[in-house]
């Protein structure tokens, strides 16, 4: 039996941010980890610019989307679903719209893959496919494989990779799934870590992505993550809060592991809306030095920056420039806050008749799908842009236009 895993993607703002910001992505890769191989597997990562293969001879294509490629997503299974092929639907949006999503497949996987694959498999064999398959049971890191490099080289994405580090997230911000989809903070074994690393450097990868939602919230395994990769020799970035600024020791210990960047969730220079989305231990007051003491062990700052919250009026645009100019962010991320069905926003926006629309096209960081508080639709869309073109480089600017 072949096996097509797809990763779809409609070519929106979201898909490129997620694109830029991250390695491989995980649904696609974690999935065919998983796979035992007496399986025959092909895949395709939309999100870089592949070509989902039509002409593909699988008997099984698994389609993972976010929301904004949703419709991407159902496109391609109905097109496979003319050639008699069965058609299984995954990923985020497929999560939280199961009864939007089962019009378009055979059936549904739901949670952390790895629990209920085998099972999926076997029951397609035995033509005894169920409608849903779901894991509501945390996954012991220690039993995942590494991502295979032989189906989709590094090569194919400049030798930048993506290795598992931890799933799940101890925050709850109302607009994120992340807490949702992974219902348990889980760490990886570090020897498990340092074991792929290795193998990945054997085939010319110079970045890797240490994949986690946060990667320093646990002090102890964080610091010894970083002194166990950095005999490795590679370059690394990851995901983790602020409060790395106020740790001396764990930013040491990642300056020479080879930490070169940090993406952080700076959010927002307004302390209003930091409190609402349970984000208060982000100091916009404390921002200068925490950004000064990262980057006295030259480690970049990317800065993530979200607009359109209820705290929000006009003037957060010119607000948020001049503090990013103040606080000197490497790199500035600047887009909507999204609020995703399933997400806490999304469930407030709608029970106040808010959300302005359903078209999950629309959810791609380029529209603003709901009517914010305190300024206009077209105020917070113009906004952004006027941000994002005062911040971007022109490297930035130019690849945007092509």
């Amino acid at each position: 039996m072949k096996i097509y895993l797809i990763k779809a993607s409609a070519g929106s703002d979201y898909s490129k941010y997620k694109a830029e910001t991250g390695g491989p992505p995980q649904n696609i890769f974690a999935a065919a980890a998983a796979t035992p191989k007496h399986y025959k597997l092909e895949m395709a990562d939309e999100t870089i610019g592949m070509k989902t293969n039509f002409s593909s001879d699988a008997d099984v294509v698994v389609i993972f989307a976010s929301t904004p490629d949703a419709y991407r997503a159902y496109e391609i299974s109905a097109k496979f679903a003319e050639l008699g092929k069965t058609i299984i639907l995954g990923g985020l949006h497929t999560k939280f719209n199961q009864e939007e999503a089962a019009e378009h497949a055979h059936a549904l996987i739901l949670g952390e893959v790895e629990n209920y694959w085998q099972t999926l498999l076997n029951d397609v064999q035995e033509n005894n496919l169920q409608p849903v398959y779901q894991s509501t049971t945390p996954l012991d890191l220690s039993e995942l494989n590494p991502y295979p490099t032989n189906l989709i080289s590094p090569k194919t994405y400049n030798y930048t990779w993506s290795v598992v580090v931890t799933r799940g997230c101890p925050f709850k911000c109302d607009f994120c799934l992340v807490h949702q989809f992974f219902n348990k903070f889980q760490m990886r074994p570090i020897e498990n870590i340092v074991e792929e690393l290795w193998h990945l450097k054997s085939l010319g990868v110079e970045w890797v992505e240490l994949h986690s939602d946060n990667l320093t919230y646990n002090r102890d395994y964080a610091i010894e993550l970083f002194k166990a990769i950095a005999p490795i020799g590679l370059k690394f970035y990851g995901e983790t809060t602020v409060l790395i600024a106020r740790d001396e020791e764990m930013l040491q210990a990642a300056k020479q592991a080879g930490v070169k960047a940090l993406l952080l969730g700076i959010e927002t220079p307004s302390l209003e809306a930091l409190k609402a989305q349970k984000k208060g231990f982000v100091k916009p007051d404390k921002m200068k030095a925490y950004m000064e003491n990262i980057r006295k062990y030259d480690i970049e700052v990317w800065g993530d920056f979200l607009f359109g919250f209820d705290e929000h009026t006009p003037s957060i645009f010119q607000e948020t420039l001049d503090f990013v100019k103040d606080i000197k962010v490497d790199k500035v991320i600047s887009h909507f806050m999204i609020p995703f069905p399933g997400s806490e926003s999304f469930k407030k926006l709608d029970a106040e008749n808010r959300i302005l629309t359903k078209n999950w096209s629309k959810y791609d960081g380029s529209h603003s799908v709901y009517q914010p508080k305190n300024m206009s639709t077209e105020e917070l869309e113009q906004g952004v842009y006027w941000v994002w073109k005062k911040t971007a480089s022109f490297t930035e600017r130019l690849k945007y236009l092509f």
